[in-house]
């Protein structure tokens, strides 16, 4: 069963700088990265449970999962995201060495 995906805004603004990033490097780059992040997302809706748990999870004492993918040049990105029975809800995208999330990136309930 695929469920819907939000994305929120904090998560919409690190898609935002990354691809903005890419661009001024390689436009095709740039393109290539938006697709691989749109696969990666269109996998975990159809089965999020199936994704590890992200390393914050423990330290933040909630469940996270992460779904990594690759650009062609094999760098690593995480979209990490938070599952329930109505939706995926995604809350980072962080890119190779960016810092591990933080409490202030939990959405506030």
């Amino acid at each position: 069963m695929n469920r819907p995906v939000r994305i929120l805004n904090r998560a919409r603004a690190d898609v935002d700088e990354q691809f903005n990033w890419l661009v001024g490097r390689s436009l095709q780059g740039a393109i290539s990265w938006y697709l691989a992040f749109g696969r990666a997302v269109d996998k975990m809706r159809a089965s999020p449970e199936s994704y590890l748990l992200a390393p914050e999870s423990q330290r933040l004492r909630c469940e996270l999962r992460q779904a990594l993918f690759k650009t062609r040049r094999g760098r690593n990105y995480r979209i990490i995201f938070q599952v329930n029975e109505d939706a995926v809800t995604i809350l980072r995208v962080r890119g190779p060495a960016q810092a591990p999330m933080k409490r202030r990136d939990m959405p506030r309930e």
